[in-house]
């Protein structure tokens, strides 16, 4: 302990005097450095007192300090075969106190979690005695721990994150994914914006080349450094017969994103439950088997995919069977609210964590395409029941999310009208090659 205070007294000197004069120049010149209330300065920082429980003068250390007390500052990028243990040993701290230094970190940042390419800084005495610990897993999530008279003082670094609008649009030539990059779009905001139309556009097999896209969104910084997108804050997607909107709307009661008519975008079901290449046979009462060649019901929707393709939840529910089951190969059976039961047919095998009883996610992935039972090939079979009938998925009216609330539909109606003039000033190239003419 004795040996800690003269350390933080000398680290507080040094920072004292590195702001308010250079100690070089107590040599060299005969005028007088410092001033009354420079001096007052060093005296306190010199007195035992004036040193604040808990405190970590080494985050306000500067370069010239450091030399000044001969501390040791390294930085450094973890590579694969390095640990938090590797890399105080390197700088010469000793055992005990690495598995200190580990235990009051642990709650904070887990040292096991520490992965190749995350960045730290480490300062030591002369002695190698470790005195802060820096780590950044990315620009937005840093951590930092600082000895003090208390032990050490760990913390998540709270960084400032900018918001930025931005906006992209385009016309479909090719597929969206192709339109999108093409229009400067990244894969977050392609994904986002296929999950917020996805319950009611099937983009795989029902867009078009000339379909129109329009997306304002947020962008965010840290540091001046783009570190990923934020929300998107309107959107539309313009088809053959009809333009979708989605606005995002937050109000005590009403949070979430709206169509131009207030109505939730979120459907209490996805359109389809895969990734898929083609429909190879629909919902028919009279389907000719491709195995037993007799013509027999099909309940359900043939998905043709490639096996492994995951195959994911429609809606939240609950797992009311999973095992194999005849002709169906592995299967798994979900219950729904509102008395809706979905079934997953031929599956290769199930996802981790799936059995009876368990609760899963909308879009949680549940099992994965396979070629089990009775089947031709690599497949879904996915089938719907809504109280105990069997409906046609594809056909089948999904009951949207609750809608703005009544209380806030005037403000909506306003913040809509807003965000649909700024949707409209998105010009799309065709447009703006009519504005260059």
């Amino acid at each position: 302990m004795k040996k800690r205070r003269i350390i933080f007294h000398l680290v507080a000197l040094a920072a004292v005097v590195a702001a308010v004069g250079r100690p070089d120049r107590l040599f060299s010149t005969p005028v007088p450095v410092f001033d009354d209330a420079a001096r007052e300065k060093l005296f306190l920082a010199s007195e035992p007192m004036a040193l604040p429980t808990g405190e970590a003068f080494t985050q306000k250390l500067t370069q010239e300090s450091r030399e000044l007390l001969g501390l040791v500052y390294t930085e450094g990028e973890l590579k694969s075969h390095e640990t938090l243990d590797s890399i105080l040993r390197k700088e010469g701290v000793e055992n005990t106190a690495i598995f200190n230094f580990a235990r009051a970190l642990t709650p904070v940042l887990d040292p096991r979690t520490m992965r190749p390419g995350d960045r730290y800084a480490i300062t030591t005495d002369p002695n190698g005695e470790l005195l802060s610990f820096e780590y950044s897993r990315s620009p937005v999530e840093k951590y930092r721990a600082d000895l003090t008279e208390d032990g050490w003082k760990c913390e998540e670094v709270e960084v400032e994150v900018t918001h930025q609008r931005a906006r992209t649009d385009g016309v479909l030539a090719g597929s969206l994914w192709e339109s999108f990059i093409r229009n400067g779009a990244d894969a977050d905001l392609i994904m986002a914006f296929v999950e917020l139309f996805g319950w009611d556009i099937d983009f795989a097999h029902e867009s078009q080349p000339g379909d129109e896209f329009r997306v304002i969104y947020e962008k965010l910084y840290a540091d001046d450094i783009f570190v990923g997108n934020g929300r998107i804050i309107a959107a539309s997607y313009k088809d053959s017969e009809e333009t979708h909107y989605a606005f995002y709307y937050a109000a005590e009661k009403s949070k979430g994103y709206y169509d131009i008519d207030g109505n939730n975008v979120r459907k209490s079901f996805l359109r389809s439950p895969l990734k898929f290449s083609r429909i190879s046979s629909k919902f028919s009462y009279n389907r000719k088997h491709p195995v037993t060649k007799k013509v027999q019901p099909h309940m359900g929707v043939d998905y043709a995919a490639s096996v492994g393709t995951p195959v994911w939840a429609v809606a939240d529910g609950t797992v009311t069977f999973a095992g194999r089951k005849g002709p169906n190969g592995k299967m798994i059976t979900l219950r729904h609210a509102r008395g809706y039961e979905t079934f997953y047919l031929h599956l290769s095998r199930f996802a981790k964590g799936i059995k009876t009883g368990r609760k899963v996610d909308q879009g949680q992935t549940i099992g994965y395409v396979g070629s089990t039972g009775r089947a031709t090939g690599p497949h879904l079979d996915y089938r719907l029941k809504q109280n105990g009938k069997w409906v046609n998925p594809l056909r089948h009216k999904y009951k949207p999310g609750p809608p703005v609330d009544k209380e806030h539909k005037e403000d909506f109606n306003s913040a809509a009208k807003i965000l649909l003039a700024e949707l409209a000033e998105v010009k799309l190239p065709a447009q703006l090659a009519e504005a260059e003419k």
